[in-house]
């Protein structure tokens, strides 16, 4: 049975979707081959876009071959549920990164999402359960969950009813974070919500709703991971006065659960992601390679994969 983590936060630009992308890398590169999942949740489809790059997207898209597909056929868009085809093996091409496949996005999921919350079938209480499940449904019927050894949820940044289906089938979630002040109150709500609103609503549907194996109960906060820390080689802690304040708050807040090490600010890390390649590949780069960007992910992943795998 696979390990899934939902990868998510309310605000934009943290580094949710470069995070998941090398942590996912670094798990099949490093990790024995691990056999790894990526499902992008979010309509915006960055993670889509990074694994694919644009043609090889729009050929998904076209050919109706994302993520959307799941949710269609409860807003009668769809006659029947889908299967396997969705999952595009080896979407990088490369041989470190084999073991990784991928579930696209679409722009249209946003549409999908509206639909979504305003279709009704039958008994409320079980469509409510059924709308917010479907994403366990397809892994139960596909059998994805037996075939790959991790499967993450890249969320869109909100709590609707499409990150609502990640969080259901998660056994854990995980939140990138910049250590600004947005993020000291941020993180706590999130999770807030998640403990008291998403999870306690799931579990009140679930006592009335279809039986569900690849449910989870109480989703566990894994870990918060900073990811675009910024530098100051002069600073007595080598980071920038504002992040140092607020990395030491949310290191007081979060304590053991504010995983290290922390992922510098480099330009190379946006620029890896414009040639679909993770940071790894990019080792003898100056703005990867001489900041030790890929070994701070490195190691980063081998932390998390050790928590998650605890689960």
């Amino acid at each position: 049975m696979a390990k899934r983590i939902s990868v998510i936060n309310f605000k934009g630009g943290v580094g949710k979707t470069t995070f998941a992308f090398n942590f996912a890398a670094g798990l099949a590169r490093y990790h024995d081959g691990a056999r790894v999942l990526l499902i992008d949740m979010d309509h915006q489809s960055s993670l889509s876009i990074v694994c694919l790059g644009g043609s090889r997207w729009q050929t998904a898209v076209d050919a109706a071959q994302t993520i959307d597909e799941v949710f269609k056929p409860f807003i009668g868009q769809t006659p029947t549920f889908p299967g396997p085809e969705l999952i595009i093996r080896n979407p990088l091409r490369r041989q470190p990164y084999r073991t990784l496949a991928l579930v696209p996005s679409s722009l249209h999921l946003d549409d999908t999402e509206i639909e979504l919350t305003a279709s009704h079938h039958g008994n409320p209480i079980q469509s409510e359960w059924d709308k917010r499940t479907l994403l366990c449904r397809w892994l139960e019927e596909t059998g994805a969950d037996n075939d790959f050894d991790y499967i993450i949820f890249d969320c869109p940044p909100a709590t609707k009813i499409v990150a609502q289906n990640a969080v259901a089938a998660s056994h854990g979630y995980v939140i990138p974070v910049v250590p600004e002040a947005v993020m000291e109150r941020g993180a706590p709500h999130l999770e807030q919500i998640v403990r008291s609103g998403i999870d306690v609503r799931l579990n009140a549907l679930a006592s009335m709703g279809t039986d569900r194996p690849m449910f989870v109960p109480d989703t566990v906060l894994v870990a918060l991971v900073v990811t675009r820390i910024q530098t100051a080689p002069r600073g007595s802690s080598g980071y920038t006065s504002d992040h140092t304040e607020h990395l030491a708050s949310l290191q007081r807040r979060w304590n053991t659960r504010l995983l290290r090490p922390y992922v510098v600010q480099g330009t190379g890390v946006p620029a890896s992601l414009a040639r679909s390649m993770p940071v790894y590949d990019l080792s003898g780069e100056q703005n990867i390679g001489g900041r030790e960007i890929h070994r701070q992910y490195e190691q980063l992943t081998a932390a998390l994969k050790s928590r998650i795998d605890g689960l």
